[in-house]
């Protein structure tokens, strides 16, 4: 009973001040800040070059053929796109199998 006082407690919903008011001043009025982490990370990884792990605008990614990467304008060069295509066969064989299906 103590353990779960105390949780109560921390979580601010034990009702002391108010309906859901500790919660809300407390843990509760910390998720929109989870949130927006959570957001900043999504954005990074959904819109970063697979060569130089740098932050790019969606825009400016160009599609290496044959696999899910996408590097930025800086390494757009043949000798980059093969680097990574090798890279991608040996980290996801079947995936890269699925990819290049009837492409020499």
């Amino acid at each position: 009973m103590v353990i779960f006082h105390w949780f109560l407690t921390f979580t601010g919903t034990n009702d002391e001040s108010g309906t859901w008011y500790g919660f809300w001043s407390g843990f509760g009025g910390s998720i929109p800040d989870f949130l927006l982490l959570g957001t900043i990370a999504a954005v990074y990884k959904r819109n970063k070059c697979q060569s130089c792990r740098r932050l790019v605008l969606k825009g400016g990614l160009g599609k290496v053929q044959g696999t899910h990467y996408e590097t930025c304008r800086r390494h757009t060069t043949t000798a980059d796109h093969d680097s990574l295509k090798e890279k991608h066969k040996k980290l996801h064989p079947e995936m890269h199998e699925h990819l290049n299906k009837g492409v020499q």
